[in-house]
């Protein structure tokens, strides 16, 4: 009996085997405890500490909006895919977070409504409502629920579309007095979620290409210089 008491061996292999049994959770409990983190972690303020570094990156970030708003409201406005200008600062506001995190794409999601209400390209008091929160959630779900990948890249602009067709069925509402709801929807809504869609692709490629060299290590940065 002392050798029993005294031998770890036993203690060790019932720990193993609660620990087994707590990671046997039902899926629905499992994804409630995922559900609380998500929510626990969305309600954190976002502080961002700037260095040198970190003011390049979001530089590049800002000029990449800038593009991306200049073409939106210039050669797309032209030239319309399916008959709708598509919302190129939506995907990359998503394509931004999706490296940087929630803290930059909080940021980067409230510049993105700025610029693109500087150059007379949507309404400033509704643009936050969607650019800020799909720059903040969708990193936070990606390390809670997904793995970063290019279809849940695709996924996460699918579900941002349809929150951007709601925003324009807002607006039209509030500027158009006599319209159609289903014409609305097959003239407007949906030809603008096809193209948004359909150019989330390259914005995405965009970048992640021109990004990718802030996400080297120091001794890759220094190798290449």
């Amino acid at each position: 009996m002392k050798q029993l008491q005294n031998n770890p061996a036993p203690a060790a292999a019932q720990n193993a085997t609660k620990n087994r049994r707590r990671r046997r959770r039902h899926p629905v409990i499992r994804f409630l405890r995922r559900t609380y983190r998500f929510l626990i972690r969305a309600l954190r303020i976002p502080q961002i500490h700037l260095d040198g570094f970190l003011i390049g990156k979001g530089m590049v970030c800002v000029a990449l909006l800038l593009l991306f708003a200049l073409l939106q409201t210039t050669l797309l406005a032209r030239f319309r895919p399916f008959g709708a200008i598509p919302d190129l600062m939506l995907s990359a506001v998503i394509a931004i977070a999706m490296l940087e995190g929630e803290k930059w794409g909080c940021l980067i999601g409230m510049c993105a409504a700025f610029i693109i209400d500087a150059l007379g390209g949507g309404a400033i008091h509704l643009l936050p409502l969607l650019y800020m929160p799909a720059g903040y959630f969708v990193p936070v779900a990606t390390e809670l629920y997904f793995t970063d990948s290019a279809p849940v890249r695709f996924l996460y602009s699918a579900i941002a579309g349809i929150g951007r067709a709601i925003l324009t069925l807002m607006l039209l509402a509030m500027t158009v007095t006599d319209f159609s709801l289903p014409g609305l929807f097959l003239s407007v809504v949906l030809p603008e979620y096809a193209s948004t869609l359909l150019l989330s692709i390259p914005v995405q490629i965009l970048v992640r290409t021109v990004l990718h060299p802030f996400h080297k290590s120091r001794s890759e940065r220094v190798g290449t210089i």
